[in-house]
Order: C-alpha cells, then structure tokens, then sequence
C-alpha cells in the first residue's frame, strides 16, 4: 500500500481509500475530488494511480492519466471526442472544475451521457472522468453560483474531500516525513550526508504550532524541506555531522523566511479577510463598518449573500441592513472631517 496512506491521519486515509475504490467503480460515474489548495489532491490521484494501475486492467481505464486544466477544455463536440480518443481506456483529470464556462458545462453534460458506460458524441469512449475543485462544496452546489445545477448533479455522483491542516493538524509531522522522502535529496551525491530526515525537537514544536497556518498545505511543506535542506548545505559548509546545535538555527532560519517571506499570504483569495481597526473611531463606528466589510468578504468567498449566511450561522437577511447607510453620525462627522 502507498506509504501516504499507511501514515496519514484518520481522514486523509479515510479520503485515499475511498479514492482508490472510486477511480475505477464499476458504473463508471464521474467523481470529483474536493479540497484546500495545497491538501495534495494532484498527488493523491496520482499516488492512488500508480496502485491501482498495477492490479486493476485497461477495461478499468489504468493505461493513462492526464490532468487537464478547465481552461483548456474544448469548446466543440469534435475537439471533446478528440480529447476522450487520446484518453481512451485511461483517466482524464479536469482541474478547477468551477472555471468551466456555461458552454463548456452544457458540452460535457451531453458527452458525459453513458452509453453502456462510455462517454462521447459522435463516437463512445471508454473513459474515467475526475474532477477537482479547491472551493467550497455549497458554493458548488448551489445552482449557477460556481457551476449549473444539472452539471453539478451529473459530475458528483462520487465524492472524495481531502481534509486540510485546518481540519487533521495531528498529520503535519508524517507528512513532513512523506514529503522529505519524495524530494529524493539522497539523489544529490554531493550532499547526501545532509540527506537524513530532520529529527529534533524544535522543529517539531515549530510544525505543531503553524500545522493551521499552513494554507498552502503540500505546497508549504515543500517549500519547508527545500529550505530546510539548503539550509543544512550553508550552516554545515564542511561540517558532515549532523548536530543539534545547528539544526536548532536551521528551524529559526525556515521560521524566519517562510512566515516572514516565502509563505503565500492568502485566505482564500480574498483580501477582505483582514480588518484594520483606525484611531478616532467609536465602537458603534467600528462594528458598523466591521459587519460591512464582513458581508463584502462572505459575498466573496462563499458567491452569495445567503450562503455566507448559512455558513456563517447568521439568519437569513441579517446582512441585508449592514450598509454604508446605517454608519453612525459620528462616522459620517470622521469622515467629512476637514483635513
């Protein structure tokens, strides 16, 4: 079995093995896969490939796997067969579902209509069709937000979420580990005495304590091993044993630059995710003007008024009264304040 599965956590194993069943289910429904960016979606298909691959024939579509970005989906019926023949007997991966336009949605809800099994228009493909997404699942869901309802209801027939940090901090230390061993540093001869997997306490107290930090998720932890790697080339210089001492400032140096410089700053992708408190503002001021951007940032990151409501767990047309208008007199008298 993959050695990821072997070490995750209880819901990122749990997330693997339904993978592993879903790629090649019997019925050949579509399965869309679910998760933060950076929880490692790309690599758990193609981890869960490389086995199934082994065991499973090309009736089971395991011959290939190509990942493809939504942007790049054929815009006719021609093109999308040409697409599915090059795919034949394999797996096709759509990333990024909800950048799929109307059309593109309408076209593939059509190929996607079975025909003992396969998939196409003029001609039938046997074929596996997988999804991603990195965005919320009600915010899928909800009709003509982020995709068409029947195209939502026709590609998630199987679903699979990979939990984030957020949600399995616990994990950070084997997936450290798995990601320290897929870098492969033992390749490079030359510092292969740096090679050994980092085992001290201080970075592990500095995983714990930014496991719900990591946004980026796999993307972070490669960073940190690349750092930590090159780290150990310019502390050690001709130094060969490896010392406590010395890793101690390793894991300061990687503190240092991935959370003051090389991690992404983001939440989401949404920039109304930080409010800043101004000087001379009463209270009533400021939670007005908190609630505004509130509502500007749940419109965002979730597409709709109502569903930041939902998810929020705020009543239905709460937001509608947080408007500039109901700002105090007092806010009004700041702003047109003479300079």
């Amino acid at each position: 079995m993959n050695e990821i599965l072997d070490t995750g956590g209880a819901l990122r194993t749990e997330a693997y093995k339904k993978l592993k069943v879903f790629l090649v289910n019997p019925g050949k429904f579509c399965l869309i896969i679910l998760g933060e960016r950076g929880t490692g979606k790309h690599y758990a298909i193609e981890s869960v490939y490389k086995d199934i691959s082994l065991t499973h024939t090309k009736e089971d579509c395991t011959v290939t796997l190509e990942f493809l970005s939504a942007s790049k989906v054929p815009s006719n019926e021609k093109e999308i067969d040409d697409l599915f023949k090059k795919n034949e007997n394999g797996i096709l991966v759509i990333e990024d579902v909800e950048q799929l336009t109307d059309e593109k949605q309408e076209l593939l809800f059509a190929a996607l209509s079975t025909t003992d099994g396969k998939f196409g228009f003029n001609d039938k493909f046997n074929i596996r069709i997988v999804f991603t997404s990195a965005k919320d699942v009600d915010a899928l869901r909800e009709d003509k937000n982020q995709l068409q309802g029947i195209f939502w209801d026709r590609i998630s027939q199987l679903v699979v979420e990979f939990p984030s940090y957020k949600d399995e901090a616990y994990n950070i230390h084997n997936d450290f580990k798995s990601t320290w061993i897929k870098m492969k540093f033992d390749k490079i001869l030359r510092y292969k005495h740096f090679s050994d997997l980092p085992k001290n306490i201080a970075l592990n107290r500095f995983l714990e304590e930014y496991a719900d930090k990591f946004d980026g998720g796999f993307r972070d932890l490669d960073k940190l091993t690349c750092m930590y790697f090159n780290y150990r080339i310019l502390r050690y210089g001709a130094i060969r044993k490896i010392t406590e001492e010395i890793e101690k400032k390793i894991v300061q140096d990687i503190k240092n630059d991935f959370i003051g410089k090389s991690q992404l700053h983001s939440h989401s992708g949404n920039d109304l995710s930080i409010f800043q408190i101004k000087p001379g503002y009463i209270m009533d001021d400021l939670i007005g003007q908190f609630k505004i951007q509130l509502k500007k940032w749940g419109k965002k990151e979730y597409g709709t008024i109502s569903l930041a409501e939902k998810k929020l767990g705020l009543g239905q047309g709460t937001m509608k009264n947080w408007t500039e208008k109901k700002v105090t007199k007092t806010h009004r008298a700041i702003f047109n304040k003479p300079k």
